[in-house]
């Protein structure tokens, strides 16, 4: 479990009146897909936001329950024979459940709850991706015109896959080579020249 992220939900929840010991299980149920060593403040202050809502909407909700189980009706007497022995357990209440036999409350809540933050989580990777590849289409110079329509499968590394895209380019003549490629061979055709003319000017003397 994220220490911040436990440490910004207990912040956030402390007028909740839930224990600690209960804010650190809902944190490691929803917070399961903040790393550990995670510090990603953006990430962590929405998933602390989205487990501060999921514990506010289970007190009241809870507290709602509780309080309408207070309340559980009386069979109306009979106003003419209230103490009449025959009206009594006419309709009795169906025996208790085993507590292990009623539906977690939570459970419905927590999955809505990891089905958000999984989306959220699957959007942020997206975006991530997307600026590597487009990280890796500037840093090889690749042309707008053949970028467009352009997918990079889901298992190919955008750097590498812009790099061969870049030498079938300037295998067909389709682009220059790279700034350093060229420099290094106008400097080369330099040298080789300036050679040339030294040994002209020799020859003349």
């Amino acid at each position: 479990m994220n220490k911040k992220l436990f440490e910004k939900v207990k912040a956030k929840c402390k007028d909740t009146g839930l224990s600690e010991k209960c804010l650190q299980g809902i944190t490691e149920t929803l917070g399961g897909t903040i790393a550990d060593d995670s510090t990603d403040e953006a990430a962590i202050e929405t998933a602390a936001n989205q487990i501060q809502k999921f514990a506010t909407e289970t007190v009241q909700s809870e507290t709602t329950r509780w309080a309408n189980a207070k309340k559980d009706p009386k069979e109306p007497k009979d106003p003419k024979d209230p103490d009449d022995p025959s009206k009594k357990d006419q309709n009795p209440k169906e025996p208790k459940k085993d507590p292990e036999d009623k539906p977690d409350p939570y459970a419905e809540k927590i999955a809505a709850m990891e089905k958000e933050i999984t989306e959220m989580k699957a959007e942020k990777a997206k975006g991530d991706r997307n600026a590597t590849i487009q990280a890796a289409i500037k840093k090889h110079g690749i042309p707008e015109w053949r970028t467009k329509g352009l997918s990079v499968p889901d298992d190919a590394d955008p750097d590498t896959f812009m790099a061969d895209i870049k030498q079938d380019l300037i295998t067909n003549n389709l682009m220059p080579q790279s700034t350093e490629g060229a420099k290094a061979s106008t400097e080369a055709g330099t040298d080789e020249a300036a050679k040339d003319l030294l040994a002209k000017i020799t020859v003349k003397d």
